[in-house]
Formats: structure tokens, C-alpha cells, sequence
């Protein structure tokens, strides 16, 4: 499927130990376990895997084509298409003919892309010192049941 190449610049172990492949990774599990509990495509945005994939294989020195992306969208070739423009409208993703084999187009996370899903991932976890959860597993602190919640930036609490 996705091919191999060597990057410069992966993130490497993260604050707490957990790299942000593993976050991707583990966000990513839990966009599929949402399947088995859930009707099909109600909660399915295959921007989201894209922009998934694009990050964890990238951080894995691998690079994806489209014909990868239309696989992993798991949408028509025409939908997967429109979602590749808008991501690419967003400034978000960037298409690149395969040096090797110019029929091919590879798709890679542009930095702004790139530098969003750090911030995502980091947010979504709360990576950091004050996140540090021993030899627990870092869970995503929007799913922590216990876990005390805080309005926006910019908003009040209501309760």
C-alpha cells in the first residue's frame, strides 16, 4: 500500500513518554471502535482519517499516494477527491508528483497541517507535565469521565 521513505524531523517521544504517533494511533483505534457501537458512516468524516494517516505515516517515514487515501477514506473515488480539494483549500494537505513515478501523486500533511494535528493531538491527550499520569495510559481527556472539564477560552462556566 504506502511506500517507504525516511523523514527528517519526526516528533520522537512526547512530554509524557507517549509519542504523537501513539496519540494518532490511539485516536485513530478510537474512530474505529465508534463502528462497533454505532450505525455505519453516522459519525464518519474521512477527513479526519485522512488527516490521521497522513500524520502517523509520515511520523512512520512513509508516504501515502492517492490511490492510498481513496482506501483509507473508504468513500467513492469522486468523494475522496473532494475531500483531498478541501483539505487542500485549507492549506492542510499538499499533492506532489512522485518523483519516481510520475502517474502518481503523493499526498503529504503541508506544515500547517502538520503543526494543527500536533496542536490536536497535544489537546486532545493534554500531553505535558501536568498530564503525567504515571505508567498510566494517557486517555484522551474529552473521554475521562472523572475528569474536571473547563470552558473555552473566551466563555464562562454555566453551571
Amino acid at each position: 500500500m504506502a511506500s517507504r521513505e525516511r523523514r527528517d524531523g519526526s516528533s520522537g517521544p512526547d512530554m509524557a513518554g507517549t509519542s504523537l504517533l501513539a496519540l494518532a494511533r490511539q485516536t485513530q483505534q478510537a474512530r474505529i471502535n465508534c463502528s462497533e457501537h454505532f450505525p455505519k458512516n453516522v459519525f464518519r468524516d474521512s477527513a479526519w482519517d485522512i488527516m490521521l494517516e497522513l500524520f502517523a505515516g509520515a511520523e512512520e517515514g512513509r508516504f501515502l499516494c492517492v490511490k492510498d487515501i481513496m482506501a483509507i477514506s473508504g468513500e467513492s473515488a469522486t468523494g475522496t477527491m473532494r475531500r483531498i480539494e478541501s483539505l487542500e483549500e485549507a492549506d492542510l494537505i499538499v499533492r506532489r508528483f512522485d518523483p519516481y513515478d510520475h502517474r502518481r501523486m503523493r499526498v503529504v500533511l503541508s506544515e500547517k497541517g502538520r503543526e494543527a494535528m500536533i496542536s490536536f493531538l497535544r489537546h486532545l491527550f493534554e500531553v505535558g507535565e501536568a498530564a503525567s499520569h504515571g505508567n498510566a495510559p494517557i486517555q484522551p481527556i474529552s473521554f475521562s469521565p472523572h475528569a474536571p472539564r473547563r470552558p473555552p477560552n473566551g466563555m464562562r462556566d454555566c453551571s
